[in-house]
């Protein structure tokens, strides 16, 4: 498909164009539409994924923009001894990824690159790794992988210290239908190839009649094939070409939009989507909820076919879309709301080095989370993940966890048992819930990642 059939797709009402994508669709010559990346570091010094190619592929990465993933878990523990050779351990490299992150933001044309290092929780420097101060990684976030011991691990106080904190994020392993290992994103809401990368867009449910949706979906993902092979990203030389890396992400914006217009309540939804999930229990009514969830479900089959019909191995996502949903808006003309949380606040003024200060409002009647609640967020997720594994072609969803949820050993048992991949920031629900908009602050040098953005993607 050319240029200008890409373009044609693009411009439709229910299309949430990424700023990565969009920027490329506008300018090919320019940069790469890679949201982000991950490397699995191999347990050597040099040679193709070695320690020095790993600083090399991060800097390549950095330095337009993209975040990057760093797995760790191939490195020797600290103090091995091998001949001549004393091994330092991934915790005292982790050091110098942050400070590469910060070197380059600093000087260099794009402010908006991330680390994101990940270590499985069965390596022998797994504890130390989570309990790195934040002093001496002030640049990079840390993502622990975790099995099912995960509740029987020594550590496992540390992990809910630091979760609490909002230091640490977990991502369960995973591995593609052939066995080979899968490796979480920034972000942590795509599984990749080592040397993968993100292609990413929204279908915006803000500008959706529930009948629409389906067909949505399906528009979406064809745009997102049309791309995925003519992207340029092979020949870079630094990623997987799209011939081998057959992975996309179709996520949305605007549910709380949606949801405002139709007169639908969080809970109304859930509990329609956890009565299909339980076909014993199931029996077919015209609720709008109920409307809704099957349109979801439509739209989730459809999408998935035509990614299928295409080769892509994985295809549905829930990113953080803040900056994607700020760009658009609803059928009623209020900004949309990101991806599928209820927003903080109604009015957002958002506070960046780089854009200023600008102020959002979302539908009057949008529900936010104090008024939904952190459990019903948590069941509609998990609702939502397990309607995309029922396509075999789901990633992730960014799952924040809210600060109102202590995190203890209730809480991982909870996710443990869910369908939910991973967690993602601690997102300020409590400190917001007595103002009458939300205040995010976002500095253009920091590593920080925001809780309702993805940075690198300009999401």
């Amino acid at each position: 498909m050319n240029k200008q059939s890409i373009l044609a797709l693009a411009d439709h009402p229910t299309v949430a164009v990424t700023g990565r994508v969009d920027h490329w669709l506008h300018d090919p010559a320019g940069r790469l539409p890679v949201s982000c990346t991950v490397l699995a570091v191999q347990d050597r010094m040099d040679g193709p994924d070695g320690i020095e190619d790993s600083w090399h592929f991060t800097s390549q990465a950095l330095r337009y923009g993209a975040g990057v993933a760093i797995n760790l878990s191939a490195l020797r523990p600290a103090g091995t001894v091998s001949p001549n050779v004393t091994a330092s351990g991934p915790t005292s490299f982790a050091r110098i990824y942050s400070v590469l992150n910060e070197t380059i933001r600093r000087g260099g044309r794009f402010k908006n690159g991330a680390v994101n290092l990940h270590l499985d929780s069965h390596h022998p420097d797994a504890q130390d790794f989570i309990n790195i101060p934040i002093d001496r990684l002030p640049w990079a976030k840390r993502t622990l992988i975790v099995h099912d011991d995960l509740l029987q691990l020594p550590y496992l106080n540390d992990i809910m210290e630091q979760m609490q904190s909002g230091s640490l994020w977990l991502s369960k392993a995973r591995t593609d239908a052939a066995g080979n290992l899968l490796y979480g994103n920034v972000c942590n809401e795509i599984f990749l190839p080592s040397r993968g990368t993100c292609l990413l867009q929204h279908v915006n449910l803000g500008m959706c009649c529930i009948e629409d949706i389906p067909d949505a979906f399906e528009h979406g993902m064809k745009m997102l094939c049309a791309i995925h092979p003519v992207t340029g990203v092979g020949e870079s030389g630094l990623y997987r070409s799209p011939k081998h890396d057959r992975q996309v992400g179709l996520g949305v914006i605007g549910l709380a939009s949606l949801l405002a217009i139709e007169g639908i309540t969080y809970r109304e939804l859930v509990e329609a989507w956890e009565l299909r999930l339980r076909p014993i229990d199931y029996t077919k009514n015209q609720t709008k909820a109920d409307r809704l969830v099957g349109s979801l479900i439509e739209g989730f089959d459809r999408a998935a076919a035509w990614a299928r019909k295409k080769g892509m191995e994985r295809s549905l996502t829930i990113a953080p879309t803040a900056s994607c949903a700020y760009r658009y808006v609803d059928r009623d003309g209020y900004t949309t709301t990101p991806e599928i949380s209820p927003p903080i606040a109604c009015e957002v003024d958002r506070y960046s080095g780089v854009f200023g200060i600008q102020t959002y409002d979302h539908h009057p009647r949008v529900e936010i989370a104090s008024e939904v609640g952190y459990e019903d967020y948590f069941r509609l997720a998990n609702c939502w993940q397990q309607s995309m594994e029922a396509t075999g072609q789901a990633h992730s969803i960014s799952f924040n966890v809210w600060d109102t949820q202590v995190i203890d050993q209730a809480f991982l048992e909870q996710w443990m048992r869910s369908a939910l991949w991973t967690t993602y920031y601690r997102l300020p629900v409590r400190q917001q819930a007595a103002l009458d908009k939300t205040i995010i602050q976002q500095k253009q040098v920091t590593c920080d990642l925001a809780a309702d953005e993805c940075v690198a993607c300009a999401e």
